[in-house]
C-alpha cells in the first residue's frame, strides 16, 4: 500500500542497528548516494490493471519502479533525491551535507517508489549511529531490506557513503558573524549574501505612537518601531510597475489601515492599481482540511482577484477564482512591489515574513482581547491551538552535559532553555457592549467570563546574539523544513558594524533595538538586565517574571496584566524531566493539553 513521503520507518535492521543504543549526533553528515541496483518492480500491479482496462502496454511503455532515498535520522527525513522514473538499476550521484541535532540509533537510508499519491517502501539500508559518531566514513554497498529484514528482491542493494563531522570541528559555528568582506553569511542557500541592503523590522501589524517606550541604541539614536500594514499598503499605493503577492491566505476584503486615517480594502486597491496599469499577481493556497472535518475549526476561504488588464487574457469583466491546493502548502507570505529610487529610477521593496494579509492576522502591542472586538478588530478573530511540546529531550541532554563538567549541582537546565507561551488579562470594562450571556459549558464564553485568552503566535523568527536575525514563513517543525512539502522563505540579515568581532563587546544596532522592544512589548518593562540576555541574572528574572504573569493568568480573580509573557505551565526538575504544574493538566478555559495536543492531524497542518 502506498505511503506518505514523510513516514518515517520506525525500524533498523541492517548493519545491527536494531541493537543499537540512541547516540547523540549533534553536528553535520556528509553524504553521497550513488546507486541502487536490483530493486523490485513495485509498479507490476499499477501496470496489470492498466492492461485490463486499457489496451495491453507495449513494451516501450513498460512501467516499474519510480525509486527515490531519503535520509532519515531519528524519524526526521534530512535529505531526499530527487525521483528516477521506471528503473530498477537508478543512478542519483547526489551529494548532501545537512545538519543534525539528533538522538539516534542510526541513521536510515529509506529507498521509496513514487506514486501518484503518496510513495510505497521498496526497503531501507540503516547504519548504526555510534558507528557513524565515530567520524570515520561510512562508505559501500548495502543490501535493501524489507520490515522483515529479507532483500526487497534477490541482489538489491545501495551503494552510499556518510561521514559525520562534530560541530566541535566545524569552525564557521564557533565565532558567530565574522569581521570583513570575508564572511560568506550562511552556507548552501540558493540566494548568497548580498551588501549594501536596507532592512526594516516588524514586531506588529500596526504599533500606534507612544505604545512602546524609547530604546537607545548604541550610536546614540532611538529604535524606531515600524508600521508593517501601513507601510504595505502605501507601498502598494506607490507601485507603477508591478505587485506580487504571496501568501497561505489573502483576504480581499481586508482593510491595513485601521486608524482613522482612511484607507481601502486590499480587494479594491488592488483593483484599482490594476486598472492603473500595474501588473497585479497574486499566488495564494486555500487549506483544504480547514472545512469542518475532525472538528478542525473551519475558516473562510481564499481568493485570487484576476483583473483582466493585468493579464492580457479576456476583455469582458472580472473574474474571481477560488483557490485549492493538496494537503502540502504554498506558505510563503511576500509581497514585492517596484518603488521610487530616486533620479527616475525604479527599486525592488520586498516585505517577507509570517503576516498574511487575512483575517485574524491584525494585532498591535496591546494584544487587546475584548476591548475591540467592535472596532479595530471587527474583521477578524483569534485563533490559538498548541502543538504538541517535546521539551523533555531537549531538557535531558543539558541535564547531562552539566552533570558531565560537575556543574549539575550549581546549574538546572532552565538555566539555559525555557519555553514561554503568550496570553492576556483585562479588567472588566462596563462600558464595552461585546458581553453577554455566558454559557458554562462554551468554552469561548469562559474565556470572556474570566477575561482571559492566549496570544495566538503566528511570528517566526530568530535572534541570534543581538547581531544576526531571521524572519520567514517557516515553522520550526518537520513540515516546514524537510524541503518537499510547504513552501516557505526566509531572509537573515545582520549589521556589520553592530556585531561581537566588531565592537569587541555586546552589539547595540537595530537588531538589539528590535529584540529589546519585543521584550517591553510582553515583558511590559525595561530593565537593566535586560541588555545582557545571555547572563544568568536576565535568564532568571525573566522566568520569574513569566512565573508571576501564569499566576495571575489562572486566577479567579481578573486584574489587568501588564505583560503578556507567560512561563509555559510546566516544572522542570533538576534532571530535566517535565511535568504539567499541579492542577494544570489543560490549558484554562479553552483546554488543550499542556503537555500534549488536541489532534494528532495537528502536526501536519499548516498556520
Amino acid at each position: 500500500m502506498p505511503q506518505d513521503d514523510d513516514e518515517s520507518i520506525a525500524w533498523e535492521v541492517a548493519d545491527g542497528a536494531g541493537d543499537a543504543p540512541a547516540v547523540l549526533l549533534h553536528g553535520s553528515l556528509d553524504i553521497w548516494i550513488h546507486e541502487a541496483r536490483n530493486l523490485p518492480n513495485k509498479d507490476i500491479l499499477s501496470k496489470t490493471v492498466r492492461d485490463l482496462i486499457c489496451k495491453k502496454t507495449k513494451a516501450s511503455e513498460a512501467m516499474t519502479s519510480d525509486p527515490y532515498v531519503t535520509v532519515q535520522v531519528a524519524s526526521a527525513v534530512v535529505a531526499r533525491t530527487f525521483v528516477i522514473p521506471d528503473n530498477e538499476n537508478p543512478v542519483w550521484a547526489q551529494h548532501f551535507v545537512v545538519n543534525v541535532a539528533h538522538e539516534a540509533a542510526a541513521v536510515n537510508f529509506v529507498v521509496k517508489d513514487s506514486d501518484v499519491v503518496g510513495a510505497e517502501l521498496i526497503g531501507v539500508v540503516s547504519i548504526r549511529a555510534d558507528r557513524v559518531k565515530t567520524g570515520d566514513r561510512v562508505e559501500g554497498t548495502y543490501p535493501v531490506l524489507e520490515r522483515n529484514g529479507k532483500e526487497c528482491a534477490p541482489g538489491a542493494v545501495l551503494r552510499l557513503s556518510a561521514q559525520y563531522v562534530p560541530v566541535a570541528r566545524l569552525n564557521m559555528y564557533h565565532h558567530g558573524v565574522t569581521p570583513g568582506p570575508d564572511f560568506a553569511g550562511v552556507p548552501r542557500t540558493y540566494f548568497p549574501l548580498r551588501r549594501g541592503g536596507r532592512v526594516t523590522l516588524y514586531q506588529d501589524a500596526h504599533v500606534p505612537d507612544g505604545t512602546l517606550p524609547e530604546i537607545g541604541l548604541g550610536d546614540g539614536a532611538c529604535y524606531r518601531h515600524g508600521q508593517c500594514w501601513r507601510d504595505v499598503y502605501d507601498a502598494v499605493s506607490h507601485a507603477r510597475r508591478l505587485i506580487y503577492i504571496t501568501g497561505w491566505s489573502v483576504f480581499h476584503t481586508i482593510h491595513l489601515v485601521r486608524d482613522g486615517t482612511g484607507g481601502m480594502a486590499l480587494g479594491d486597491l488592488l483593483r484599482r492599481k490594476s486598472q492603473e496599469g500595474v501588473r497585479v499577481l497574486l499566488l495564494v493556497w486555500d487549506d483544504p482540511t480547514s472545512r469542518s472535518i475532525l472538528g478542525i475549526k473551519m475558516t473562510s476561504p481564499s481568493y485570487v482577484y484576476l483583473q483582466p488588464f493585468s493579464f492580457g487574457m479576456c476583455t469582458d469583466g472580472n473574474y474571481w477564482f477560488q483557490e485549492t491546493g493538496t494537503i502540502f502548502t504554498h506558505h510563503q507570505k511576500t509581497v514585492i512591489v517596484d518603488a521610487d529610487a530616486g533620479n527616475y529610477r525604479r527599486k525592488i521593496v520586498a516585505f517577507v515574513g509570517g503576516l498574511d494579509l487575512c483575517g485574524g492576522r491584525y494585532d498591535t502591542p496591546r494584544h487587546t482581547l475584548f476591548r475591540t472586538l467592535q472596532t479595530f478588530h471587527k474583521e477578524d478573530y483569534y485563533n490559538p491551538n498548541f502543538a504538541k511540546k517535546t521539551m523533555q529531550m531537549m531538557y535531558e541532554i543539558i541535564y547531562k552535559a552539566l552533570k558531565e563538567v560537575g556543574l549539575d549541582g550549581k546549574y538546572e537546565p532552565q538555566d539555559y532553555l525555557n519555553f514561554f507561551c503568550l496570553g492576556n488579562r483585562e479588567a472588566e470594562d462596563t462600558s464595552c457592549s461585546s458581553s453577554g450571556p455566558f454559557s458554562a459549558s462554551n468554552p469561548q464564553d469562559q474565556a470572556r467570563k474570566n477575561r482571559r485568552f492566549m496570544v495566538y503566535v503566528h511570528s517566526k523568527g530568530m535572534i541570534v546574539d543581538d547581531e544576526y536575525v531571521i524572519i520567514g514563513s517557516a515553522n520550526i517543525n518537520q513540515r516546514s523544513m524537510e524541503g518537499t512539502r510547504d513552501t516557505e522563505i526566509a531572509m537573515g540579515a545582520y549589521q556589520p558594524q553592530h556585531t561581537w568581532a566588531n565592537t569587541l563587546s555586546a552589539p547595540r544596532g537595530q537588531i538589539f533595538g528590535y529584540r529589546m522592544s519585543l521584550w517591553a512589548e510582553h515583558i511590559g518593562a525595561i530593565e537593566e538586565s535586560f541588555t545582557r540576555p545571555e547572563s544568568l541574572e536576565c535568564v532568571r528574572q525573566v522566568r520569574h517574571i513569566g512565573q508571576k504573569n501564569w499566576e495571575q493568568f489562572v486566577s479567579i480573580h481578573a486584574t489587568q496584566m501588564r505583560g503578556h509573557l507567560l512561563k509555559y505551565p510546566v516544572s522542570v526538575d533538576p534532571w530535566g524531566n517535565v511535568e504539567p504544574l499541579p492542577g494544570c493538566a489543560t490549558f484554562p478555559d479553552l483546554g488543550g493539553n499542556i503537555c500534549g495536543s488536541f489532534l494528532n492531524i495537528q502536526e501536519n497542518l499548516t498556520i
